[in-house]
């Protein structure tokens, strides 16, 4: 396993820190003959609980902003901050009076074409037996020669003119479409009548109002919902992980909660759901992260949604291996991860290593390059070589 990105920029600057000290000490008379003096630590058996750190806002598991694209005022408003309501519950309601007094109009019309249609109908019936009767006797009279062809087609025409079917009489495909536009006119304006009932899509509770009563429904404060209905029985945090770290992270690992509000106290947490998508962290960067999901599964009523919270996500642990102090730890130009131990003679061994898991101060050291005991160069110097004379602080 390959250092974190943070923890080789740490190194770079701490070795450059150190060639500039070890500088000046030369200049001031600091090294001797006995050779360059360096801060040491031991090779440790250690337990090592790897974990990522990060911050997010709580919020519900679950939650819906409730709009009105409705250029109506709001007339009653029923529900606060804080209020719990139920799926289908009404919020407020808005002011449909110009709106129903449209509807009464637009269904009396529809009324009225359907009366004019039907009478339509009933006179087309009429003319419509008039015509086959008509065209019966033609056709009867030519069969016995007392009637000529033509009287026959005049007759047929007559009969064709009339919409009908099955011998009933129709409305025609204009009339038809027009008694339509008429019902669906209707129709949109009940459904926006019901659209003035602002309803709950969720059981949940009121975290915010943007509105108040008598301004638009479509006009709310700072263009926000009229409502945010939340969950908040059930907090999660949407945490951005660094795509160099989303590897270590699974579903169902241990999560510590904390916060300014639960004055030291930890609720746990679990890693619920990983994106399947990295975005980028903001509009301004080009580092790219992923969201994971972590649900708050500890009950403590100081935490509320809304307030920004840390998570401590446990990656994994190891007890009791052998560890150096993450400031031993260099990486060479070709890449290698090594450790500069200080041999007995109190000279400079640099040995390639293999590291397992991190924390803030400790590495893990895998392989048996290394033995519990040994002392290892902390922040090493970028002058230091192969065999180098060191005094050992």
């Amino acid at each position: 396993m390959a250092l974190s990105k943070k923890k080789k920029i740490l190194f770079v600057i701490a070795g450059l820190i150190v060639v500039a000290v070890g500088a000046k000490a030369a200049l001031g008379g600091g090294k001797g003959p006995e050779g360059m003096a360096v801060s040491t630590s031991l090779v440790e058996k250690q337990n090592i609980d790897e974990v990522l750190k990060l911050k997010a806002v709580l919020e519900g598991t679950e939650s819906t902003e409730v709009v009105s694209k409705l250029h109506y005022e709001v007339k009653e408003l029923l529900v606060k901050e804080g209020d719990k309501v139920k799926k289908g519950q009404l919020l407020a309601v808005l002011d449909s009076s110009d709106l129903v007094e449209q509807i009464s109009l637009l269904k009396g019309d529809q009324a009225l074409l359907e009366t004019q249609q039907k009478e339509l109908l009933e006179e087309r019936q009429v003319e419509y037996d008039k015509a086959k009767k008509a065209y019966e006797d033609a056709k009867a009279l030519f069969a016995i020669n007392a009637a000529s062809k033509s009287e026959v087609d005049d007759a047929k025409r007559a009969l064709d003119t009339i919409h009908a079917d099955n011998d009933t009489a129709v409305l025609s495909e204009s009339e038809k479409q027009t008694l339509e536009n008429m019902k669906r006119k209707v129709k949109i304006e009940a459904e926006t009548l019901e659209d003035c009932k602002i309803i709950s899509m969720i059981d949940g509770t009121v975290t915010r109002v943007n509105t108040k009563v008598g301004r638009f429904a479509d006009d709310t404060e700072e263009d926000k919902p009229m409502f945010v209905i939340e969950n908040i029985e059930a907090l999660q945090m949407k945490v951005l992980v660094n795509e160099t770290d989303i590897a270590k992270v699974a579903v169902g690992q241990k999560v510590d909660i904390t916060a300014d509000i639960l004055n030291g106290d930890i609720v746990a947490g679990v890693v619920s759901r990983i994106s399947p998508t990295g975005e980028s962290k903001d509009s301004t960067s080009t580092e790219r992260v992923i969201p994971v999901y972590i649900e708050v599964v500890g009950k403590n009523e100081k935490l509320i949604a809304g307030i920004t919270a840390k998570a401590t996500i446990h990656i994994a642990k190891a007890e009791q291996v052998l560890a150096v102090p993450y400031e031993a730890v260099s990486e060479l130009e070709d890449g290698s991860t090594v450790v500069y131990v200080v041999k007995e003679d109190n000279t400079i061994q640099i040995v390639p290593i293999s590291i397992g898991l991190e924390t803030d101060l400790l590495v893990e050291i895998q392989g048996s390059a290394l033995t519990e005991g040994q002392q290892v160069v902390l922040n090493p110097s970028l002058a230091l070589t192969e065999g180098s004379t060191v005094i050992p602080q």
